[in-house]
This record gives structure tokens, C-alpha cells and sequence, in this order.
């Protein structure tokens, strides 16, 4: 589905930009019933905590962003659970990590006018660690994301460094420390979008994104994908995305969609120079 130099670029830079990859049909599609599901399931709030505000927002804005972020939209709408397995969505991450191709999740980034909450620098990884870099992040928008709109900013190449130490705890979400990791300190790259472009990009990439400051929703789902391969590591036992304390048996919502996943005596080691550490 992607062409070599999409694919090379994505191994370059840790990420790619399809244009249109979904169409205006199916963007109304899917645009509809997210309207619904946020109306009648989705709760407004202010978005990632942590100390990290005060690095990013001026004084009059951190208490005052707005955020929607809602998990599993499959769980309400048929249209929802039908497009994990989209052809060109599940073709561009086949061609960037191999044949086999398993789901893991699927997760609304809603900013709505004025104020719609920043995102700090930090890499996916922490949120859902794996035994390897093959885990893709698909960006899907909804609606358009020009500059003001808090588009999605990364820096180029950062995937190829693996996983950083973020900053943890039960007051913020995972985050680079802003005093090494921030816009003014470190150049990014900007990706403003059109509704139905995807963004595929590295959970090591290091990203970031800015206030929504116009008066229009940018409405964004992430998809992850990632080898079947993989195998998650260093996650609680309570961890909703976890398969099991031996790793061997899957969960239900980690759903092959391409190709077969391998047993354990099948399942070749992953070789050093690509291991991560959690």
C-alpha cells in the first residue's frame, strides 16, 4: 500500500504522512458516529496533568484546557469495530512491520475549540511497552489540523535513540522532563493534516502537539499496530492492554489482523541490536 520511499521515509524520520488514505465517504462515516459516541459517552476534561503545565501553558491557560479522550470506540458503533481491519490502514502497517500484524488498540484525541489541550513532548512507549520497535501509531483525523489547530509536531529520527526515561507518577501521565525535552529546546518537525490523512509514526518517536486555539474541533483517533511477533514487558498485572504473566496466551482485544500470530516455541528471539528496555 505504501510506496519505497514512504516506507524508507518512515524508517528514516519515524514517521510518514498518507494523504487521503481514508475517504470522504468513509471520514463521514466514521466522523458521524464519533459525534455520537462523544455526545452520549464522552466526558470533557482537562486533559494530561503533571507539572509539565507550567513549562508549556502560559499561567491563565493551565487550568482551563479541554480535552475528550475516550478508549475502545468499538464498544459503540459497528462502523468502529469494522475499521481496525481497513485495508489501506492495516496494508500501510504490514509494509512498515512485516506480514504479520497484530491490533492493540484504538483511542480518541479529541481537542474541541479554544483551549483544546497540548500534549508534551513523550514518546508512546511508556504507555504500552513491547519487546521490540516493530509498534506503529496510526493517526487518523477527523477533522482538519492546520498549525492552530494543535497538529501533531515530531522530532525526526528520535525513534532510532529507543525508549528515554520519561517522568512518572500518579499525578501526571508519562513525559519527557521539559527542562531537557521542549518545543523551545529542540527542533520538530510539523505535520498539519486533512481529514482522512493518517500519520503513521514509531511509538519511539518523540511528539508533541499544541492548543487547539480555533474555533473548530480536531477530533484525531490513534490505532496501534504492532509484529505479532511482540510481546508486552514490564507492565502491571492489571494492565489492560497486558496478555497474560507467562506471555504466552492473548487477550481478546489484541486482535491479529493480519497474517499469523506465532507460538512460543515458533516465536524467533528478538535480536539485541533491536531489543528494547523497559
Amino acid at each position: 500500500m505504501l510506496t519505497k520511499d514512504q516506507i524508507d521515509h518512515y524508517h528514516r524520520h519515524g514517521f510518514v504522512k498518507v494523504d487521503g488514505l481514508f475517504s470522504p465517504q468513509e471520514t463521514d462515516e466514521l466522523a458521524a458516529d464519533m459525534v455520537r459516541i462523544i455526545e452520549e459517552w464522552g466526558e470533557e476534561t482537562i486533559g494530561w496533568r503533571g507539572p509539565w503545565r507550567d513549562r508549556y501553558l502560559e499561567e491563565e491557560e493551565r487550568l482551563n484546557t479541554k480535552a475528550v479522550f475516550l478508549h475502545r470506540p468499538d464498544f459503540y458503533s459497528a462502523v468502529w469495530s469494522r475499521v481496525i481491519h481497513h485495508e489501506g490502514l492495516v496494508g500501510g502497517v504490514r509494509d512498515l512491520v512485516g506480514d504479520s500484524v497484530q491490533w492493540h488498540h484504538t483511542v480518541l484525541h479529541a481537542k474541541p475549540p479554544e483551549r483544546g489541550t497540548p500534549f508534551p513532548m513523550h514518546q508512546d512507549y511508556p504507555f504500552y511497552p513491547h519487546d521490540g520497535p516493530d509498534f506503529v501509531d496510526c493517526l487518523l483525523h477527523l477533522d482538519d489540523a492546520p498549525l492552530a489547530s494543535g497538529a501533531l509536531h515530531i522530532v525526526p529520527g528520535s525513534h532510532k535513540g529507543g525508549p528515554l526515561v520519561h517522568v512518572l507518577g500518579p499525578d501526571t501521565a508519562p513525559h519527557l522532563p521539559p527542562d531537557q525535552y521542549h518545543p523551545d529546546l529542540i527542533d520538530t518537525v510539523t505535520i498539519p493534516a486533512a481529514r482522512g490523512d493518517i500519520i503513521f509514526f514509531s511509538y519511539l518517536a518523540i511528539h508533541w502537539s499544541d492548543c487547539n486555539r480555533t474555533d473548530e474541533w480536531r477530533k484525531a483517533v490513534r490505532f496501534g499496530y504492532h509484529s505479532t511477533a511482540m510481546r508486552p514487558v514490564g507492565r502491571a498485572d492489571d494492565d489492560p492492554h497486558r496478555i497474560d504473566p507467562d506471555n504466552i496466551l492473548p487477550r481478546n482485544d489484541n486482535i491479529v489482523v493480519s497474517g499469523f500470530r506465532p507460538g512460543e516455541r515458533e516465536r524467533a528471539p528478538v535480536p539485541a541490536s533491536v531489543q528494547v528496555q523497559a
